[in-house]
């Protein structure tokens, strides 16, 4: 691929790395009662997968320099790896507990939780860092053949 063009896949693994970082400290799952958010009632995503995406987030950085400006194939499969991890800890981790309310739903009347700025942001960021991997590992060189000669 010619010129700057080669480069565009950094663009969409930067910018779901940068977002699964942020996403750990806005609020994933917030609960309210009636019309309030309770205390206690908001939880970011570090406190529900122990900042597991703030960590994918800052190893996909180097990784993806690798994989796209250095068109290493094995920085690629990594990248596509670590993307693969952050997707399921939002798919596995943090969406089934986007509705629990837990004690706070026993405790209050009509209690509610509900998504919250954080969880779309981490799907963005996931899904962003999916596309980009797949990407670079598309574009990445491919694996050396050795020909043996007799």
């Amino acid at each position: 691929m010619p010129g700057v063009a080669r480069y565009v896949p950094l663009v969409p693994l930067a910018a779901g790395a940068l977002l699964l970082i942020v996403a750990e400290f806005l609020t994933v799952r917030e609960i309210t009662a009636v019309t309030v958010v309770v205390p206690g009632g908001t939880e970011t995503g570090g406190g529900l997968h122990g900042y597991a995406l703030g960590v994918i987030g800052l190893v996909l950085l180097p990784m993806s320099w690798g994989a796209v400006v250095g068109r290493a194939r094995p920085a690629a499969v990594a990248v596509l790896v670590l993307a693969l991890i952050a997707a399921w800890i939002v798919l596995f981790v943090d969406r089934p507990v986007l509705d629990d309310a837990g004690l706070i739903g026993r405790t209050y009347d009509r209690a509610v939780a509900s998504p919250g700025p954080g969880f779309y942001v981490e799907c963005i960021g996931a899904g962003l860092a999916l596309a980009g991997a797949v990407w670079a590992l598309a574009l990445s060189a491919p694996p050396r053949r050795r020909v043996s000669r007799p």
